[in-house]
């Protein structure tokens, strides 16, 4: 069974711009969490392969959330293979 863990971090943005009715940089969101910009370009594409403590932590803040709201878990819907009965 594969399992998928995404983040939120896009979605999170694109709510926060529409509740401040404004656009925000990741520029803005790097000076504010003190998360390079390129990390947060990962983050808002979704190809974060290792999730660092201090980096949800800022996050987390910066949005001011739980780290659960951060991530989105997806198991795959393939079903495991049937171990055959032993005799």
């Amino acid at each position: 069974m594969n399992v998928t863990v995404n983040n939120r971090f896009a979605a999170l943005l694109a709510e926060k711009r529409i509740k401040e009715r404004r656009n925000i940089s990741l520029q803005e969101v790097a000076e504010a969490t003190n998360v390079s910009r390129q990390s947060l370009y990962k983050w808002e594409n979704n190809s974060v392969n290792r999730f660092d403590v201090p980096v949800i932590n800022a996050l987390c803040k910066y949005f001011g959330i739980k780290p659960g709201e951060l991530f989105e878990y997806v198991p795959d819907e393939t079903p495991a293979p049937k171990k055959p009965k032993k005799k």
